[in-house]
């Protein structure tokens, strides 16, 4: 009868020689865990955290850079309770009382305070509650809802929501709110961030996609078309997409550019996307993408004609 593989002399011998090796591999393994655990124990309970990074009382405007602001999150036992405070008032639906809070936070701001900044300036925004800029018009004979838009340097969506309204259809001396501000976006591509600015001052920030290898051009552009479920066209063979095939890219929201400076940029635009993992990363063929929830909302509040700068 044939042996079985690797079979030979000794059997015994070789079996020993086995079992010894066996023994001292469990041994440095004992060894190794007690070093483990003697050093754990040596070793701090949690890492320290940089303090926040003092920045100036005032948040960035159009010209300087969105890169200025810090990404930390609060660490401070004081800001943290600040910020607990601040979360408690929001899911009460307290927005004023949240807006009251965040204040003194804002002579620091950080990633959690800035992204609680822009959630409190965005219900403020969109309910009927006071806020600067807003004010009371009396609809007038002649009145519709995109001329009252035109007029403020508005959106029709805007006006809606704030008043509440679910049809276009106003009646004469209806009271309606209105609000009159001027909104600009800038877009670090460094960061993949987009920071929608009110007078020059930072009022919500959104994580977005930019163009892989640096295809995003960094210049100023405005707003010049806004379209809902928009169709795209491949540029590979110039074929139309339509909203809802698998393979139109633009998601729900598209808002095409224009750069007056350098009328050679065509075809760049924000616009949605399905692709969720894609957004914080340089991932688009050159084009602002955002999460589709994000651009719905950031497309009923800018205006044709918004400016839009894009900086490296």
């Amino acid at each position: 009868m044939n042996k079985p593989i690797y079979a030979g002399p000794r059997t015994g011998k070789r079996r020993s020689r086995w079992r010894n090796v066996f023994i001292g591999v469990i041994l440095i393994q004992f060894i190794l865990l007690g070093l483990y655990l003697y050093q754990g124990k040596r070793t701090p309970n949690a890492v320290p955290i940089e303090p926040i990074i003092a920045t100036p009382s005032t948040l960035p405007s159009i010209k300087d850079s969105v890169t200025s602001l810090p990404l930390e999150s609060p660490t401070t036992p004081a800001v943290i309770n600040q910020v607990q405070a601040i979360q408690h008032a929001l899911s009460n639906e307290d927005v004023q009382q949240a807006h009251a809070l965040i204040q003194p936070l804002l002579n620091q701001p950080n990633l959690t305070i800035i992204d609680l900044m822009g959630q409190i300036n965005m219900r403020r925004l969109l309910s009927s509650q006071p806020m600067e800029g807003k004010k009371l018009y009396t609809v007038k004979s002649g009145d519709y809802l995109q001329k009252i838009a035109r007029q403020f340097n508005t959106t029709i969506a805007l006006i809606k929501k704030m008043n509440n309204m679910q049809t276009d259809t106003i009646r004469i001396g209806a009271r309606l709110i209105v609000f009159e501000g001027s909104f600009t976006i800038l877009v670090s591509k460094k960061n993949n961030l987009l920071d929608l600015l009110l007078n020059g001052q930072l009022f919500k920030r959104y994580p977005v996609g930019t163009g892989k290898f640096g295809k995003t051009p960094a210049s100023d552009f405005f707003i010049y078309d806004k379209i809902i479920e928009p169709p795209w066209t491949r540029p590979a063979d110039n074929r139309l997409i339509e909203y809802g095939d698998p393979e139109n890219v633009l998601g729900t929201r598209w808002m095409a550019l224009r750069s007056a400076e350098n009328t050679s940029l065509k075809g760049f635009g924000i616009h949605g996307t399905w692709e969720r993992d894609s957004i914080g990363a340089q991932s688009s063929a050159g084009c602002i993408r955002m999460f589709n929830e994000d651009v719905e909302e950031l497309f009923d509040i800018v205006p044709r004609k918004s400016r839009v700068r894009i900086e490296e």
